[in-house]
Parts: C-alpha cells; sequence; structure tokens
C-alpha cells in the first residue's frame, strides 16, 4: 500500500511539473516570438544573406498582397449583392410602368373607339368592339333577370344560381375580351408609323402619358441591361475563382498559415537573439545577432534564459521521477514474476510427491499380481 501511494504522489508530481513546463513554454514561446519579430523588424533595410530574413520579407509582402485580394473579393462581392438590389428594384419598377401602360393602352383604346373623329382608324375593330359589347349587355341582362325572379322551390332556385355562375363566367371573359381590345387599339395607335399629332382633350393626354412612359421604360431597360452585363461579369469572375465567401475564406486560411510561420520564424530568432540556441548557430549568424541586439534587450533576454533554465529543471525533474517509477514498475514486475516462480516450484514439488505416491502404488500393483499369479 505505502509503495502505491508513494507511485500515486511521484505520478500527481509529474503532472503538476508537466503543467508548471507547459505555463513556462506558452510564456517562453509569446516572449521570444515578440523579441524576435522586433528584431526582424530592424532588419528591414539591411542588406544581409540569411534564409530567414528573406522568408520574413516575403511572408509580409504575401500578407499585404493577399489582405489586398481579400479587400478586392469583398469589394467585388459587395458590388454584386448592390447589382443584384438594383436589378430587383429596377425590374419590378419597369413591371409596375408596365401595368400602368396596359392600363393607358386600355383607356386610350377605349376612349378611341367612343371617339367618331377616329373612326377611320378604329373601323378595322368596330365589328368586334360592336360584338362584344351586346355580348356585354345581353349577358347583364341575363344576370339581372335571374337576380330580380323570386319564387319556386329549392331545385329552382339551385338550378338559377348554377346559372348564374355559369352566366357570370361568360361575363367575366367576356369583359376580359373587351379590355384586351381595348388594350390592343390604344397600342396599335400609340405605335403608329404616322408622326401623329392633332389629338385633342383626354386622347391627347393620353398619348402624352403614354409617350412619357416609354421614355423612362427606354432609359430603365438601357439601364437594366447595362446593370446585368457588369452583374454577368462578377458572376463569370465567380465562376472561375469560385464562390466569393470560399474564396475570402481560403484567402483569410493562406493568411493563418503564414502568420503560424511567421510565429515559428520569430520564436527561432528570439531564442538565436537569447543564447538559447548557441550551439546550433554558426558563427556568421551569432555575430549578425550581436550587431542588432542593444543593451535594452537585456532584461528580455535575462527573462527568457531564466525560463529557459525553468524548463530544462523541470524536464530535468521529470526525468527523474519517471525513471524512478519505470525501475519500481520493474522491480514490481519482478517481485510478481518471483511470486509465481516460487508458486510454481511449489506446485512442482507437490506433482513430483504425487507422482512418487503413484509410482509406490504401481509397485505395490505388481507385487500383488506376482503373488496371485504364483496361485495359478
Amino acid at each position: 500500500m505505502a509503495y502505491t501511494i508513494l507511485m500515486d504522489e511521484r505520478k500527481k508530481r509529474i503532472d503538476e511539473l508537466e503543467r508548471e513546463k507547459q505555463e513556462v513554454r506558452t510564456s517562453l514561446d509569446t516572449l521570444l516570438e515578440n523579441f524576435g519579430e522586433n528584431l526582424y523588424s530592424r532588419t528591414k533595410d539591411m542588406q544581409v544573406n540569411f534564409d530567414d530574413i528573406g522568408k520574413y520579407k516575403d511572408y509580409l509582402s504575401s500578407i499585404a498582397s493577399t489582405n489586398t485580394a481579400i479587400g478586392k473579393v469583398e469589394e467585388k462581392n459587395r458590388r454584386f449583392k448592390e447589382l443584384e438590389d438594383t436589378i430587383e428594384r429596377k425590374e419590378h419598377e419597369e413591371k409596375e410602368r408596365l401595368r400602368e401602360m396596359a392600363t393607358l393602352y386600355r383607356r386610350l383604346g377605349k376612349a378611341l373607339l367612343e371617339n367618331n373623329a377616329y373612326n377611320d382608324f378604329t373601323s378595322l375593330f368596330r365589328e368586334q368592339a360592336d360584338t362584344l359589347s351586346s355580348k356585354l349587355e345581353s349577358l347583364e341582362n341575363r344576370i339581372r333577370e335571374l337576380e330580380v325572379k323570386d319564387g319556386g322551390n329549392v331545385f329552382t332556385w339551385i338550378g338559377k344560381s348554377a346559372q348564374g355562375l355559369v352566366l357570370k363566367s361568360f361575363l367575366s371573359k367576356a369583359q376580359e375580351s373587351q379590355e384586351q381590345l381595348y388594350h390592343n387599339i390604344g397600342e396599335r395607335y400609340s405605335n403608329r408609323d404616322s408622326s401623329g399629332g392633332g389629338e385633342e382633350g383626354e386622347i391627347a393626354s393620353l398619348c402624352d402619358d403614354i409617350n412619357k412612359l416609354r421614355e423612362i421604360s427606354r432609359v430603365a431597360i438601357d439601364e437594366l441591361s447595362a446593370l446585368r452585363d457588369e452583374k454577368r461579369m462578377i458572376s463569370a469572375s465567380f465562376g472561375v475563382d469560385g464562390n466569393p465567401q470560399k474564396q475570402i475564406q481560403n484567402l483569410k486560411n493562406r493568411i493563418t498559415e503564414i502568420r503560424e510561420n511567421l510565429r515559428n520564424l520569430y520564436r527561432t530568432f528570439g531564442a538565436q537573439a537569447a543564447g538559447i540556441m548557441d550551439a546550433e548557430i554558426i558563427p556568421e549568424r551569432k555575430y549578425f545577432i550581436d550587431t542588432i541586439v542593444t543593451a535594452e534587450d537585456g532584461e528580455i533576454i535575462g527573462r527568457a534564459v531564466k525560463m529557459n533554465q525553468s524548463i530544462i529543471e523541470c524536464e530535468s525533474t521529470i526525468g527523474k521521477l519517471t525513471a524512478s517509477l519505470a525501475i519500481d514498475e520493474e522491480n514490481a514486475k519482478i517481485e510478481k514474476f518471483q511470486r509465481s516462480i516460487e508458486e510454481k516450484n511449489n506446485r512442482i514439488d507437490e506433482l513430483k510427491k504425487a507422482i512418487d505416491d503413484l509410482e509406490e502404488s504401481v509397485r505395490d500393483s505388481q507385487a500383488y499380481i506376482q503373488e496371485l499369479k504364483k496361485q495359478l
């Protein structure tokens, strides 16, 4: 039990030291990163032949160009959404104009039919217009007749109701046909090749309103065409480069990767400048570092050395405790094996004795057989 408690205490101590080492390592990495970044910033205008300084400058350039690329994609995406909203709004406005234009056409067509001064133009439509007017009048009269008739049983009432629904359906279709005829007359008149002029009153006002709407619509359609072309161009570029959100995320991932590479450079440079990696750097590198490190950096270097020594001590203590645990675990295995050997040896002794007893019994049985044979 005491042995188990001792092992548990050492394991607990190892866990504590691992946490302590990790905390110090995190603080040291942050210190070295900041120190290394500061040192690299001092080399921006230097012409030195070290690979890491070249990488440092390339990484900064890549981050700047990638941020610029992100800005361009974001601006393109913002413009694309702006175009979508503008096109949707202008399409809605154009639909409203078309509805207004249709109303004006119908009003103009009706006014033309009702004005004898335009019989030369409306003569082509007169027969159809008269036929529709007669049909509408007939249907309206028949519906009124059904509505004023009273009496009769429930079946009569149901029949009249069904007949009324049919007539109203016919009336609705006839009204639609009449409205469409008005629309066709008004549209054809306003589209005629003649330069026009000479209209008065309501017809002149309607023609003027139609022409104004047409001009507004023409300008709006030209604007819509230009906006759609721009949208198609942006959409095409998205198709080549991928979804804009995906493009932006990929670019941000690239920056994250570059920043991680930079942090590794910073930590290494900071460790070299702090003297933590003296055994791993060449004399030329050591001399270069000495030229950019200042007296003000002494406090940072001292803290870094102290933290690094603390990590080394933690690792040494952890190594000793781990070795001690491993020795005790092996000793525990040896004790277990020895007990097993002793148990098996005891079993062997018991088995040997049992064999001896069995052999003695065999000999007794053989002697008895010999005595019995003498009686034969």
